[in-house]
């Protein structure tokens, strides 16, 4: 059956002059041919001809003998097309062509999907479902599409971040199902789909509302949230504050009194960075965006970002940094940031003279490490990064942004 779903017949549904057929000299079922030509054991060839002899008379086969051989070495057998259903019924094997169908009809609900990209990909595999192209879907799991489908059609909803295991209890009636069964489709699919390209498999769940575990928003520095319920919540304390998700959706405004804000990638660095800068007395409101943001960290970015160009032009206007990895994440994730947030973010250690004084500490990677990079130089929005590029290519190294000390922000500040 294998031949005839891999035939041009089976995909235009019209038998073609040349059936589906294999030659026992050149069988691709291994165990088949090793009995067939087992010398030491003749009794398998006499039951491989009765059983095709038996398909042959049920009129689901024929069957061609070299000269002089009949009865004793097959040369080709063939699939009669008139016999199809009839041979899926014999092998107890559900039609492929039936699968393909129940598949599309799995799929159709994405067809008005909110989400552009998910309604691209259901376009693309239901064409290719339709062709009878299996598309690179499992078609022997329906069930888990089904999944999928549930989960792509609840993810719109997720207005916040969501611990993904509450997700897939509420979604899936298991809190284990997501990560266990439905994520390895989902991942492939956001990989491709979304326009970011993330470092991690969190990241491009982040990106959709998922969080492997619930996160505080990490900031510090003077910066006093007003609360819509009342009250106010300052950052201006040793060590900064951890504020929930919550507390950033109920901001209603916003003071900084600081000539300085600085995004941090890394969490360590972040830490480093609040102590020396409280240590020494500057004033600069430091948030820590976790490589890229989660929904809760872009939603208290978006609202200082308007705070900020508001008085863009004012005296006094705060200067906007980002320090992190010299890496394609990195830069990537700085130009998610001022793009979205911040238009006249700069970067902090993230620039040739900074990348060389530190190169020894590097990290070296491969060569389809490089293309990637290579893709990023080619792209305009990173024009800014192409000296930092052609630096990374030539030494074959990305920094991590815990290898530069942190006495080196101190010139930025």
């Amino acid at each position: 059956m294998k031949k005839y779903e891999n035939s041009q017949a089976f995909r235009t549904g019209v038998p073609s002059k040349q059936r589906p057929q294999f030659a026992m000299a050149d069988c691709d079922d291994e165990a088949l041919a090793r009995d067939y030509f087992d010398e030491m054991n003749h009794r398998k060839r006499e039951e491989i001809h009765l059983a095709l002899e038996e398909l042959a008379s049920e009129g689901i086969v024929s069957i061609a003998w070299p000269r002089f051989k009949q009865g004793i070495e097959v040369r080709k057998v063939y699939l009669n097309y008139e016999a199809v259903d009839k041979a899926y019924r014999l092998a107890g094997v559900t039609p492929k062509g039936d699968q393909l169908a129940a598949l599309r009809d799995t799929l159709q609900p994405l067809q008005a999907h909110p989400w552009e990209w998910v309604r691209c990909w259901w376009a693309e595999t239901d064409e290719a479902l339709a062709a009878r192209k299996t598309a690179r879907l499992d078609i022997d799991d329906r069930p888990g599409y089904q999944e999928l489908v549930q989960v792509l059609e609840a993810l719109p909803a997720v207005e916040d971040s969501v611990p993904k295991r509450l997700f897939s209890q509420s979604v899936l009636g298991d809190s284990k199902a997501l990560e266990q069964r439905v994520e390895k489709r989902l991942l492939p699919l956001l990989k491709r789909s979304l326009a970011e390209e993330y470092d991690s498999d969190d990241e491009y769940l982040q990106a959709v509302g998922l969080l492997k575990h619930p996160q505080m928003v990490l900031l510090a520095g003077p910066i006093a949230l007003q609360l819509a319920q009342g009250g106010q919540v300052s950052a201006d304390v040793p060590g900064g504050l951890g504020v929930s998700g919550q507390t950033v959706k109920d901001i209603c405004g916003l003071v900084i009194d600081a000539p300085l804000l600085v995004t941090v990638e890394n969490l360590t660095s972040y830490h480093e960075l609040v102590q020396q800068a409280q240590k020494a007395g500057k004033r600069a409101v430091i948030i820590y965006t976790g490589g890229f943001p989660n929904r809760e960290i872009q939603r208290l970015l978006r609202r200082i970002g308007e705070r900020i160009t508001d008085q863009i032009d004012a005296p006094g206007k705060i200067e906007c940094y980002h320090w992190g990895d010299m890496d394609a994440g990195g830069i990537a994730i700085f130009e998610f940031l001022q793009s979205r947030f911040f238009p006249a973010l700069q970067p902090m250690l993230m620039d040739v003279r900074a990348y060389l004084r530190h190169v020894g500490k590097g990290i070296a990677f491969s060569g389809e490490y490089g293309e990637k990079l290579r893709r990023l130089q080619r792209e305009p929005r990173y024009k800014r990064w192409s000296p930092l590029i052609e630096e990374m290519l030539a030494c074959g190294k990305w920094l991590e942004q815990e290898a530069i000390p942190v006495v080196e922000a101190g010139e930025y500040m």
